[in-house]
């Protein structure tokens, strides 16, 4: 099946240091570019000053933030946010709400209090699962889905047979779905084209990056590296967006953004605004 072009987005993690230093300029840069949209994270109540220095990114009010995205032509294809449970749900949800976005992801077990290390103990995953579904239903309840994102280590060790993600993706409420990174699959391994296929219509976001796929090496812009994009945006024709992620780069990081969305687009693989 070949996917339709879908539009193109930016993980905001890949350009932390730049909106430290710029909040306002990197966005616009980015929209320059081309890209339609972005994925900005929260940490819900971890103070800025709990978190390593190049991720201390202050975002304005969702009110604020939703409007500053609107001037300039962005929207906010999803996204990442705690787990919306306990105290942290009216916040997580309305944050969503107000960005106009319908797609929360939690973007690691390492992100989930209590549950850091869900990846490689079985009823520690079967706890983070059981608050995957309680989360996934206050979420459809206000209209916002609910999904996970994959590093390499979810595939590391044997769960009762299984390896965490398979494990996550066999129990999980049905109503959760995968933001894939393709690079992170292949980096542990796995073929990141049987990963999407095998998830079909759960399949709803996909982080694409480059590179070696070697631990501690840095990425590169899209198509200088090992991965199969073409390949594996047609194994995921069910995604509302494509997602440029460079977590770090051998290069200038606004180069190798603009060079991965000249790449996606010049191949008909995704779309950005071209006024």
């Amino acid at each position: 099946m070949v996917a339709a072009p879908k539009p193109l987005a930016v993980n905001l993690f890949s350009v932390r240091r730049q909106l430290i230093d710029d909040f306002e300029g990197t966005h616009a840069r980015l929209a320059d570019m081309g890209y339609l949209g972005v994925e900005p994270m929260i940490f819900g109540d971890i103070p800025l000053s709990a978190l390593p220095e190049d991720m201390r990114v202050a975002f304005p009010s969702p009110g604020e933030y939703r409007a500053f995205l609107d001037d300039l032509g962005l929207t906010t294809a999803s996204l990442h946010a705690p787990l919306p449970e306990a105290e942290n749900a009216s916040f997580v949800l309305d944050f969503a709400e107000a960005l106009g976005t319908q797609q929360l992801v939690l973007a690691s077990f390492m992100m989930l209090p209590d549950a850091a290390n869900a990846h490689e103990d079985a009823a520690v995953l079967d706890r983070a699962i059981e608050r995957f579904g309680r989360a996934a239903e206050l979420a459809d309840e206000r209209g916002i889905a609910l999904g996970f994102h994959n590093h390499h280590f979810e595939w590391l060790v044997d769960l009762k047979g299984r390896s965490a993600w398979d494990y996550f993706w066999d129990e999980v409420d049905p109503r959760v779905h995968a933001e894939v990174d393709v690079y992170w699959a292949q980096t542990a391994k796995r073929d990141p084209v049987q990963v999407l296929t095998s998830l079909g219509e759960r399949a709803r976001r996909i982080h694409l990056k480059d590179g070696p796929c070697v631990l501690g090496e840095p990425q590169v812009a899209l198509g200088a590296g090992c991965v199969d994009l073409e390949a594996c945006i047609h194994a995921a024709p069910f995604t509302d967006w494509h997602i440029v992620e460079l977590d770090e780069c051998a290069t200038d990081m606004f180069d190798a953004l603009e060079k991965s969305l000249d790449f996606l687009v010049s191949r008909g693989l995704s779309i950005a605004r071209t006024d």
